[in-house]
Formats: structure tokens, sequence, C-alpha cells
């Protein structure tokens, strides 16, 4: 199994080189290094590591990586545990009992037509503020709140409120009809 051990090795993969195909320096042994060394990575998932830790494969004079991790900063996760991760600490776990995980400190999602979320029930919890930026607000429901406050207008059924007023009224302890 000696030939093993000059095929495959743990290597030290430093300075990665961002390209069509990554390269980086693969150092194995104090008397195996090499540069320019090629990083593939799969379909659909790119990262750019800068430095970290590996296995390379070595076959006819050709080296090749084909695993690179950064030990110091991957998180430790529970048993069946996916996340794709960076150094700084966001992330996306995907957590037992189908739960999706989003860790980070800004997310911005940049959809070109639509943004859906079907649920039975969401919740959204903002310490500070909520700011919707759009000309229209459309609910199919009853929306409910303790408190609505209308900077400049504010319509019931039609009827402005901010001014209305009912002609025909004396004063007094009497009311006036309902809206509309």
């Amino acid at each position: 199994m000696a030939w093993l051990g000059d095929l495959l090795r743990r290597a030290r993969l430093r300075g990665v080189v961002e390209g069509l195909v990554q390269r980086v320096r693969a150092e194995a042994l104090d008397d195996d290094a090499k540069d320019d060394v090629e990083r593939w990575q799969d379909y659909g998932f790119a990262a750019n590591p800068v430095d970290g830790q590996g296995l390379t494969l070595n076959v006819a004079g050709h080296t090749i990586v084909i695993r690179l991790d950064r030990l110091g900063e991957r998180p430790q996760l529970a048993a069946y545990e996916v996340a794709l991760w960076h150094k700084e600490g966001h992330m996306v776990r995907l957590k037992a009992g189908r739960v999706v995980e989003v860790i980070c400190d800004e997310l911005v999602v940049n959809a070109t037509t639509r943004v859906a979320i079907t649920s039975p029930q969401v919740s959204l919890v903002a310490t500070s503020g909520v700011t919707l930026d759009t000309p229209v607000v459309n609910a199919t429901g009853t929306v409910s709140a303790p408190t609505v406050v209308a900077a400049s207008a504010l319509s019931v059924g039609g009827v402005e409120v901010s001014g209305h007023t009912h002609p025909g009224v004396q004063p007094g302890s009497g009311t006036t009809g309902g809206m509309g």
C-alpha cells in the first residue's frame, strides 16, 4: 500500500488563484511542494478559501486537489446536518426536523420576477421597524393592527376619514350615522 501514499496525500494548500480552474500551491511534504496545482469544483458550488488543508491526487506526474477545507473555521454540526458556511460565521444550515436556518448580518434577495412564500403561518419579528417601499400594499383578508397612523390620507370603504364631516348634525350628545 506504499503506492497509495504516493498517489493520495494530505497537503497544505496555499494561495488559491481564481480562474476558469482554480490553481493553488500544494505542500504535501517538505520535499514535495508543487505550484499551479489544479483545483476542480463541483457544478453549482464555488468557493475561494485562499488557504487550507486538503487532499491531493498524484497520477502520472500530474497533481490535482480533490478536497480543500479550512479546519479552523469549519462549524461543528450535529449528526446529519449540512451547512454552507463562511469563515466569518454566517451560514445556511440544514437541520433535523426539516429546518433550514440562515444565520447572517444582512440577508439580500434579488428576484427579477417574484418572491413567493407559502406557509400556514409567517412570523416577522423586527426590533426597530419594517419598511415597505412599494406603491401599493394589497391584502386579500383582514388586516388587524392596534394602531394605524396615516401620514396624509386614510380611506375606509372608499370614504376619506381625514376631514370627513356629516352635514345636518346638531351639537350635543347625539351620534351621526355610520360611514358610507
